[in-house]
């Protein structure tokens, strides 16, 4: 493979971005200590900081305090967190969500459509009519924007290789929206980004060597992983792996117990089966599953422990492979509460000691942008190396 050299424009953005970081983490509030905290040259960062002012990324605020040397005092520059705004946007296959935001990932706006059974092409077009809305709202220069989806994704190209759910193969999905708007355009897995995102964007207990593993539920069954805070993360379906259950001669996939759909025909199964229960016929929810198991509901009982058996099998490959700090169960399944955590690290516990469950935190992420907001994370990354 060739090794591209670094050329005088790679390093100009460089030192551009080193500044523009010094400012947004605090490291530097005025010019001599920018060259200070980045090693620039003086001349360099003046120029380099008035570029960045002209283009509305720092402006110059207050006079700042002597320094022990004397001299004049320096004038202060703050980062402009509005100086560009993003879009991240998440597609499952219920719906498109979308959210607008600052580059210190304040949303400004949010949008949300329906799938209602679209696939291929349409799933496209409807992604683009999302979009056109929230670009509609713009109040600064749009940066980025940026995708998460179900599936087999090449982040680097930026190509959906699989995705049935949306019906979406080799789908060059960055240039297309590239093309479309006139930025950079990022695509990657959505439990990758929803990983990413809330170790960016509200992780007050995340270290720099922490681990965390997300699971998402929905119509799919995705894994996200970050390691050592994020320095690595990836992420991807997991739902056509295998297990064998108890009692059964041939193995099945996880999605076909876990996905939304294999939830809807089990508890309908289990209708007949316990015909007082009182899982509603139609409109069935997690929600509904979690408030009649609480009321001791057979049926829902039935259902809540075969989905934590089931689940209990990524959990524990997980906690094995990468020992993390903490477990999100996210997606629509996160809306089975507490009574999930607790029949799953029942389960668990059939296979790990009881001391390796105790290790790992386990927490629900309900948020349905989760994904939306860790595509802006990734966005956000990419261009200005901050977030």
């Amino acid at each position: 493979m060739e090794v591209r050299k670094a050329t005088r424009q790679d390093l100009k953005r460089h030192n551009r971005l080193s500044l523009l970081r010094a400012v947004y983490y605090g490291l530097a509030d005025n010019r001599a200590a920018m060259a200070v905290a980045t090693g620039l040259t003086k001349p360099t960062v003046s120029e380099l900081a008035a570029e960045l002012i002209a283009e509305g990324f720092l402006v110059e605020g207050g006079i700042g305090g002597s320094t022990e040397m004397g001299g004049k005092p320096p004038r202060l520059l703050d980062f402009v967190p509005d100086a560009r705004q993003v879009i991240g946007v998440s597609v499952d296959g219920l719906e498109v969500r979308a959210v607008l935001v600052n580059l210190k990932g304040q949303a400004a706006a949010e949008h949300t459509a329906p799938l209602g059974g679209k696939t291929g092409q349409e799933v496209v077009t409807l992604l683009i009519e999302t979009l056109n809305g929230l670009v509609a709202q713009l109040d600064a220069p749009l940066l980025a924007v940026s995708i998460g989806v179900p599936g087999v994704v090449d982040s680097e190209a930026g190509t959906v290789k699989r995705s049935p759910l949306l019906g979406w193969y080799d789908l060059a999905l960055a240039d297309i929206l590239s093309a479309q708007y006139n930025c950079p355009a990022y695509v990657a897995n959505n439990t990758e980004l929803a990983a990413l995102g809330q170790v960016a964007l509200g992780s007050a207990d995340v270290r720099e060597d922490y681990n965390r593993v997300t699971l998402l539920i929905n119509d799919t069954v995705e894994v996200g992983v970050t390691v050592q805070g994020a320095a690595y993360h990836r992420g991807g379906d997991i739902g056509a792996m295998r297990y064998l259950p108890r009692g059964q001669a041939s193995a099945v996939p996880l999605v076909d117990v876990l996905g939304w759909r294999a939830v809807q025909q089990r508890a309908s199964d289990l209708r007949r089966a316990y015909p007082d229960t009182r899982l509603p016929a139609k409109g069935l929810t997690y929600l509904h599953i979690r408030h009649a198991a609480g009321l001791n509901d057979p049926a829902a009982e039935v259902l809540l422990d075969e989905l934590a058996a089931v689940l209990s099998i990524a959990v524990v490959w997980s906690i094995a492979l990468l020992r993390p700090h903490t477990i999100v169960l996210a997606g629509q399944v996160a809306d089975l509460g507490d009574l999930l955590i607790t029949r799953l690290c029942y389960h668990a516990a059939e296979r790990l000691s009881i001391e390796d469950i105790a290790a790992v935190h386990f927490t629900l992420a309900s948020g349905l942008n989760l994904s939306a907001r860790g595509a802006v994370v990734m966005a956000v990354h990419k261009e200005l190396e901050i977030l």
